[in-house]
């Protein structure tokens, strides 16, 4: 079985194939203001590199968000296309739970107890969450999300973590914001750090879909909506007073 795997809740839209052990077969990215001229030619290449059509998947993973919302439409509106002629499953994954596991699979973090993945959120803000390492599940969810400030994450954060816990944030808005954030990591207790990790990955997405997968699960493809993070930003307009 190989499965499709996407992310588009960042600027850098990202593909890739894995096999039924979570193998990387494919993979390719690429960054750019509006990933509706480029996704669907990435998911393109890697199935020609693999000699896959979406009708020979197992499955098709696709990051939910939280993130860009156009960003999102965009990766849902492919995977949905592709999985829904196939009639292939389509499973939804958190993008913070994906970043997490980025982090923990970064060589710098094999001491490190807790992931905290940052992604820009707009208009100033940033999505955070708490993950630790779990072997089933790969990760698991111990604190967050949350939509804060980048000064305020770490006091967003800190209650669900032990005085004695490392934690590593990492993500484009910790990169965005790493003026605020690294101000605020220097004021707390030791064991908080900022690290660059590349993420989320289509191939954690892809990770993730397979335990879902391996469980049985799938998402509707008539209902599947992204996790925006927070409602989108819509004017009514007011009806005139008499």
């Amino acid at each position: 079985m190989m499965i499709l795997c996407l992310d588009s809740a960042t600027p850098t839209a990202r593909v890739a194939i894995l096999d039924e052990d979570g193998r990387p077969l494919a993979a390719r990215e690429a960054t750019a203001a509006r990933h509706s001229a480029n996704l669907l030619r990435l998911c393109h290449e890697t199935l020609t590199e693999c000699g896959a059509t979406p009708s020979t998947l197992g499955a098709i993973a696709c990051g939910a968000g939280p993130g860009s919302f156009t960003g999102l439409r965009v990766g849902l509106a492919v995977a949905k296309g592709l999985a829904m002629p196939a009639e292939v499953p389509l499973v939804l994954l958190s993008s913070l739970a994906a970043l997490a596991l980025d982090i923990f699979s970064s060589p710098e973090t094999a001491q490190v107890d807790l992931a905290a993945p940052c992604i820009d959120g707009g208009k100033g803000a940033v999505h955070v969450g708490l993950y630790r390492r779990d072997g089933a599940e790969l990760v698991a969810a111990v604190g967050g999300p949350a939509l804060v400030l980048p000064e305020a994450a770490r006091q967003t954060l800190a209650p669900s973590v032990k005085d004695s816990q490392r934690v590593v944030i990492a993500g484009n808005g910790a990169d965005r914001y790493a003026g605020a954030l690294d101000a605020s990591l220097a004021a707390a207790a030791a064991g908080w750090r900022r690290l660059i990790v590349a993420g989320p990955t289509a191939i954690s997405i892809g990770r993730l879909g397979l335990v879902r997968r391996r469980r049985g699960e799938a998402d509707d493809l008539s209902s599947a909506v992204p996790l925006y993070g927070r409602a989108p930003d819509i004017t009514v307009k007011k009806t005139p007073e008499k």
